[in-house]
């Protein structure tokens, strides 16, 4: 691999990271910060995580096609090469919205983080409650809400770690799929005399 290659990885994995942690930072803000209420909260949140998945899916493939079509045809481009890259271009991903992540959440101040957590779990308290749910089956919210007040902030590096994971995830689902599309044989050319 050389130093083409990983400039191809920093460059896609930094256009998915920066498009992904917007996607993210979108998410907490309308979640905890907005006074929506819940149930167009909740139209929203996944209206904007199905856009999410989609998009990441599509970066995905388009960069992995521009690598592909970047290869020596004679070289060929296998599926291990494909799968790395794209898990490669995941994990830079990652690492970008774990930062972004913190970022946002030590700007918007993290007790005004847990406030919005709590409120929002009020709302889901409130709805179950309404719903005939036992007081005993509420007692998890009751919990969450204690672990939340309790808790202190995450480190950038414990929210890096943590994104860098899940991207691995999110980018070998789509990716043993997207690998096998965009990988190709060597093209061997016969020998002139």
């Amino acid at each position: 691999m050389n130093k083409e290659f990983w400039y191809d990885v920093m460059r896609s994995g930094a256009i998915l990271g920066i498009i992904m942690a917007a996607s993210r930072i979108f998410e907490r803000y309308v979640l905890f910060f907005s006074d929506m209420p819940l149930s167009t909260l909740s139209m929203l949140y996944l209206g904007e995580t199905v856009i999410a998945c989609v998009v990441f899916i599509w970066l995905l493939l388009r960069f992995s096609r521009r690598r592909a079509a970047a290869c020596d045809p004679q070289v060929g481009y296998s599926y291990g090469m494909a799968m790395s890259y794209i898990l490669l271009v995941s994990m830079f991903a990652g690492v970008i919205v774990g930062a972004g992540d913190t970022i946002f959440t030590s700007a918007m101040g993290y007790d005004n983080y847990v406030a919005g957590v709590m409120s929002r779990i009020e709302d889901m308290r409130e709805l179950y409650g309404g719903m005939g749910v036992s007081a005993s089956d509420l007692k998890i919210f009751d919990d969450f809400a204690h672990a939340m007040r309790t808790s202190t902030p995450p480190t950038m590096l414990a929210n890096v770690f943590s994104a860098f994971n899940n991207y691995i995830l999110f980018g070998a689902l789509p990716g043993f799929v997207i690998a096998g599309v965009v990988s190709r044989k060597p093209e061997y050319r016969e020998m002139e005399f």
